[in-house]
């Protein structure tokens, strides 16, 4: 893929509808982690639900995506979805395989319950979060993904979800799958289900480079694009205009990760000197019978 011709938006400043906020005076509990309690407190319930992790798997995507970036620095984002309700986020994961044959039948489609169980939730496993709006018809777009999820022929979800999986644990000599037409599955559900209702979720971007990262830029530097062509004018068109909005916390600028042997102190990956205690304690583990008696 030509990045070359990518275009940049002539805005000179961020959309002001687009809200940059804190993470201080939020209630957490058990039942309500961080992000959760930030997300509620924003007042949105639906819309797009942009997601950074620390995973391996979310810093290899978040990475991946620097290619797509006039600064080549990795993205906040890793991961997205449609979120229903305040409630259920609608995605297509790469890393969670669950219940494949739903996943299989579904097209790669998945509901996560945002509740107290949810990695979701944790500021630590996801502390970048933001929750953007491209319509106030939510109904459309979460009858566009039903859709998706039924019809294959519109996106093969599953073939990009392979492709990626291969990238992130370095398979096969995989390479950025964004380089060779592969979006992250879940900004193209995400995107896809948006450009069925007719909104363009990645004005300047190949459809082929769907990822959380041309969605944030979208809603932050190209809201224009989604202004009326002609204001003056009643048409229908016009009257459907609605500026890209929302509001966003970055805990982690900088992309890293937190691997089996790392603690994570507040906003901190700190590597600790332990091993690996599951293959160190097969090391350590006799077999049965395998002890031999003194003088044999």
């Amino acid at each position: 893929m030509n990045l070359s011709g990518l275009r940049r938006s002539d805005v000179v400043s961020e959309n002001p509808l687009l809200e940059e906020t804190s993470a201080a005076a939020l209630e957490v509990s058990a039942d309500r982690p961080a992000n959760f309690a930030w997300l509620e407190s924003t007042g949105y319930r639906d819309g797009v639900l942009l997601l950074g992790g620390t995973s391996i798997v979310d810093f290899r995507m978040r990475v991946a995506q620097s290619e797509l970036r006039q600064d080549l620095l990795p993205s906040f984002w890793s991961t997205c979805g449609l979120l229903i309700d305040g409630r259920m986020l609608m995605t297509a994961r790469v890393d969670a395989i669950s219940n494949s044959s739903a996943r299989v039948e579904r097209n790669g489609l998945e509901a996560v319950t945002l509740d107290g169980e949810s990695c979701y939730g944790d500021a630590s496993l996801y502390p970048n979060i933001a929750i953007l709006q491209f319509t106030d018809d939510h109904a459309a777009i979460r009858e566009h993904v039903a859709r998706i999820g039924q019809e294959r022929n519109i996106v093969d979800l599953l073939a990009q979800i392979v492709a990626w999986l291969g990238y992130c644990w370095a398979v096969g000599g995989s390479t950025n799958p964004l380089m060779h037409g592969h979006g992250i599955p879940s900004a193209t559900l995400v995107e896809r289900a948006h450009a069925l209702a007719g909104i363009d979720l990645s004005p300047g971007l190949p459809s082929a480079s769907s990822c959380p990262e041309a969605i944030w830029q979208a809603a932050r530097w190209w809201y224009r694009a989604y202004d009326p062509i002609e204001p003056s004018s009643r048409s229908k068109q016009n009257d459907a205009a609605f500026t890209p909005r929302g509001a966003y916390l970055i805990r982690q600028p900088a992309a890293a990760a937190a691997g089996i042997r790392d603690d994570i102190q507040g906003e901190q990956i700190v590597r600790s000197s332990r091993g690996d205690e599951l293959i160190e304690g097969l090391r350590r583990r006799e077999p049965q019978g395998s002890a031999t008696s003194p003088g044999k």
